[in-house]
């Protein structure tokens, strides 16, 4: 099985600087649309067996601008869902890093400690478990299709966690519509190999 993993384009919120989780549904920037225009002509769309999104607006809207005639393929699956931030999400992140800077790693992301911190919120073993039942599916269903994900920042970097048994705290920041592809040896256990990281399309 071959998974090609790209997040969502600029939304409102991360042109704002703002937490946006699974409370914050908010639509694209302009810039956002302008950037899944530009990546949809860099690159192969169509070549996938079988497509699945998140069905959070800024994500479906990329899905359909990357997919243009092809949009109809899409299956949205709520666990593609990003992290619930809880009382967090719509909040400015440099407001939550000069208040608690204990939750920050030195890559600049939440530590696990985070969801101490955050009301309401949704631990990292949550949302990798929640990551790890939509694997399990794509493993028994299609065991060796090429698939394309259209996700988010976190729910990528848990799903790369899921796959190779670490924190998803241990992953960088994730850059909007950047491919990450990760094969999965259908005749060793589904073995992961990490092929692209945060790669940029143009």
């Amino acid at each position: 099985m071959d998974l090609t993993i790209v997040r969502h384009s600029i939304s409102s919120d991360n042109g704002r600087g703002l937490i946006s989780g699974a409370g914050s549904d908010v639509d694209l920037s302009e810039a956002g649309i302008e950037l899944a225009q530009a990546a949809q002509r860099a690159f192969d769309w169509n070549q996938f067996d079988q497509i699945f999104s998140s069905p959070m607006r800024r994500a479906k809207q990329t899905a359909e601008l990357l997919l243009g005639d092809q949009a109809s393929a899409i299956n949205f699956d709520e666990r593609l869902t990003e992290m619930n931030f809880g009382d967090w999400d719509g909040t400015a992140e440099d407001a939550i890093f000069e208040q608690y800077p204990e939750i920050f790693n030195q890559m600049g992301m939440f530590n696990e400690k985070y969801s101490d911190y955050a009301p309401n919120s949704e631990s990292y073993d949550e949302l990798v478990n929640r990551v790890t039942g939509f694997l399990d599916e794509l493993k028994q269903k299609y065991p060796t299709a090429s698939i394309l994900l259209i996700c988010h920042g976190m729910t990528t970097r848990a799903l790369f966690a899921a796959l190779l048994h670490v924190s998803p705290a241990q992953f960088g920041k994730i850059g909007n519509v950047t491919l990450n592809q990760i094969h999965l040896d259908e005749t060793n256990h589904f073995e992961p190999r990490i092929d692209l990281y945060n790669q940029k399309l143009n």
